[in-house]
């Protein structure tokens, strides 16, 4: 097939009269990865083109929550949190359960705090003056926007690329390379929709190279079941519908090689009662893990740590003949210091004033349901989870009426293989070779977080791996 294929492509190149653009670059992709590639490759002179499928910029960054975890020396020692780039890649390579590139996660853990920086001081982006701690991690290290969602970053750094009089072309859809006879890249063939018209094949020219920032397959149902058979059209994932593997098949095209493609994260803090991500996330993610707990609906039992890493916990959910349910009380939520309305409004969360009220409205055994309340309870005032092992955090207090509950399942949230890259963020091969002129940033590659990404840790990886790739793509 590859043979097959590189004949077109070539066939593509001597049949052509005319290019119908020519640019330095090109980024496939407009989320937090292919703008940190499109800015620093700006930074350093090169001409950029940024090409989105959709009517507008960000993609499935933008309705993240834009949470990132770094070390972050300065503020963390304010608080009296001594954290490290090995204590970080230390966490990373336990999630990852053997199979993380090291030398990739090196980089992720010790550029994390530059990149924030970064955004900070050259993008212009805002931080809430809060650090959390999130499953799997062993320190509080992750620092939230002030809107509490990826539009808090998106929006600034679509602002720095425009001031850097880059070209952005939505609408575009990416169809296929073009190579040259020594499988290098020289172009790319791009098709846009106008007023609902589809507009004719255009060829662009690239002098320097093309980055793959296309993101994850979560939404690909017929490609993410090839690898994990669970992973049907019934469950739901969190990402925006158009995210399939097409960008990351166009190079397998050009033998290029993936990673880790069975590794398929899904989130345990997202609601059957709700599509897509949703609005219990905010509340189960901040208010239930950190400072309440999950049961099992037919026992009334905790069955994990709910601050474990996402494959831990949500293994232990599927076990279940059913749903989970989540539990927090009103000081939770305060603690949490997050806004549910939205949840309560459209009964995603919703409000008890007693725990037998919320037994019976979820029909867990009451009798034992207090008994798991009485037993977490004990372990929050002595700071030790005997039971399971979940860190109590500073400032939990033990549960106490009103509460709080949600229905928890695991949704299809983010994809750990792709492909493979090297340390400066080249594709490479079948051969273990960099396809010249073809870089990769991003969830669209694999190899950074092995079996299980940490939570917290995308937008971090998309950053700094987008960035590695601007500049490196931008030397050629």
């Amino acid at each position: 097939m590859l043979n097959s294929q590189q004949d077109k492509y070539k066939e593509s190149e001597k049949n052509l009269h005319k290019w119908n653009n020519e640019v330095d670059v090109i980024v496939i992709g407009s989320g937090f990865a292919g703008l940190a590639t499109a800015i620093s490759a700006r930074e350093v002179g090169a001409s950029v083109m940024v090409l989105e499928k959709q009517n507008h910029c960000g993609g499935n960054s933008l309705f993240s929550d834009g949470v990132l975890a770094i070390v972050n020396p300065n503020f963390q020692g304010e608080n009296g949190l001594v954290d490290s780039p090995d204590l970080l890649m230390q966490d990373m390579l336990s999630a990852g359960r053997g199979y993380c590139d090291e030398k990739l996660v090196n980089i992720l853990a010790n550029q994390a705090n530059e990149v924030f920086q970064w955004l900070v001081e050259d993008i212009g982006c805002c931080f809430q003056d809060r650090v959390d701690k999130f499953g799997g991690h062993s320190m509080p290290r992750s620092y939230t926007p002030c809107d509490d969602s990826g539009k808090g970053i998106i929006k600034p750094m679509l602002a720095k690329f425009k001031s850097l009089d880059g070209k952005i072309k939505p609408n575009t859809s990416f169809r296929e390379f073009l190579t040259n006879e020594k499988n290098e890249i020289i172009g790319v063939v791009i098709q846009s929709v106008q007023k609902n018209s589809t507009l004719p094949l255009e060829y662009i020219k690239v002098r320097k190279g093309v980055v793959l920032a296309t993101g994850g397959f979560s939404g690909d149902i017929s490609f993410r079941i090839k690898y994990d058979q669970r992973l049907n059209a019934e469950v739901d994932h969190t990402n925006i519908p158009n995210t399939t593997a097409q960008g990351m098949l166009q190079a397998v095209a050009l033998d290029a090689q993936t990673v880790n493609l069975n590794y398929i994260q899904l989130a345990p803090w997202t609601s059957p009662d709700e599509k897509s991500y949703g609005t219990a996330p905010i509340f189960a993610s901040y208010a239930v893990f950190q400072y309440g707990f999950m049961v099992d609906v037919a026992t009334g039992k905790r069955f994990v740590n709910e601050l474990a890493d996402r494959k831990t916990c949500t293994d232990a959910m599927f076990e279940l003949s059913q749903p989970s349910v989540g539990i927090a009380d009103a000081q939770g939520v305060e603690l949490a210091g997050k806004s549910i309305k939205s949840a309560l409004r459209r009964g995603v969360v919703k409000k008890f004033e007693t725990l037998e009220t919320l037994a019976e409205a979820y029909n867990i055994p009451v009798k034992t349901l207090c008994e798991t309340l009485l037993e977490y309870n004990t372990y929050v005032e002595t700071q030790c989870d005997v039971a399971l092992g979940k860190p109590i955090l500073e400032g939990s207090k033990p549960l106490k009426p009103p509460f709080y509950g949600v229905r928890l399942y695991p949704k299809v949230h983010h994809t750990m293989g792709g492909l493979k890259i090297n340390t400066d963020a080249q594709v490479l091969n079948s051969k273990e070779k960099p396809i010249k002129g073809l870089y990769g940033a991003g969830e669209v590659t694999g190899g950074v977080h092995g079996v299980c990404r940490l939570s917290t840790l995308a937008i971090t990886d998309c950053l700094v791996f987008g960035r590695i790739a601007g500049r490196n793509v931008a030397k050629q």
